[in-house]
């Protein structure tokens, strides 16, 4: 630590038990006011040289001194009239260049780093490396179909799109909007970009019992049943059927 500055001001005098002034008069230093303190001797003046007691001026005057290397910011010293407190004459100018520092602690610093890896409360762009989980929600593992590891909710409270921790994902929409939308532009069209499983999620289609292709195509592994499937009629010619009804065809010619 630094040395701090003490002594050289109008209240920093050598005195008596009476209290005048004792021009020449030779102090020491001490770390206390108590009879256990401890004297200090590493002591410089403001030439650097080093000096193991003080002497006061013709005047009566302590002069300005360097402190222990400690950087203590309060000494006691007596000129034999009992131990005098003095506070280094550095302090305030120390305290607001201080106050005025970008980061006097490093707190701040320290605080950046810790939370390098942690989520920001908005803004900033997340980077995560190739290979590493960004975060992971530890859930029940008896079933749970009312708590949720993550919700969308509006300014006045209403639910909206959640991850229940029983893995389940609930899509709702805020207003009319598609609810869910899944591109995928470097798929082929024979990649499934909807995949349901028999087992557990895993990114084959070896499992799969129901697939929508890239190209639109849907794969299903059971029937498919529908309000407009099995009454369906088929209509041909230049104009449509009058009174067309869910299911039904018309293939149109000139």
């Amino acid at each position: 630590m630094a040395r701090n500055l003490f002594g050289g001001t109008a209240a920093d005098v050598a005195e008596s038990v009476s209290g005048a002034r004792i021009p020449g008069a030779v102090g020491t230093v001490w770390d206390g006011p108590s009879a256990g303190a401890a004297q200090i001797t590493d002591l410089t003046d403001t030439g650097g040289a080093p000096i193991l007691q003080l002497v006061a001026d013709n005047r009566g005057m302590v002069p300005s001194f360097y402190g222990p290397a400690s950087g203590a910011e309060r000494l006691w010293v007596d000129f034999g009239a009992g131990r005098v407190g003095l506070v280094s004459t550095t302090a305030g100018e120390r305290l607001v260049q201080h106050q005025a520092a970008a980061d006097p602690h490093a707190d701040r610093a320290y605080t950046n780093e810790r939370l390098l890896n942690f989520l920001p409360l908005a803004g900033a762009d997340l980077q995560v490396p190739a290979g590493t989980d960004w975060a992971r929600w530890i859930v029940p593992t008896t079933p749970d179909t009312t708590g949720c590891a993550w919700k969308l909710k509006t300014s006045d409270g209403t639910d909206y799109t959640r991850v229940r921790n029983s893995g389940a994902l609930l899509i709702d929409t805020i207003g009319v909007r598609a609810a869910l939308c899944i591109g995928a532009p470097a798929y082929g069209s024979g990649q499934a970009v909807i995949n349901v499983t028999n087992s557990k999620a895993t990114t084959t289609t070896t499992a799969s019992v129901f697939r929508v292709q890239g190209d639109g195509s849907v794969i299903s592994a059971g029937s498919v049943t529908a309000s407009n499937v099995g009454t369906a009629r088929v209509f041909s010619g230049p104009n449509a059927p009058s009174s067309p009804k869910p299911g039904d065809v018309w293939v149109q010619y000139a």
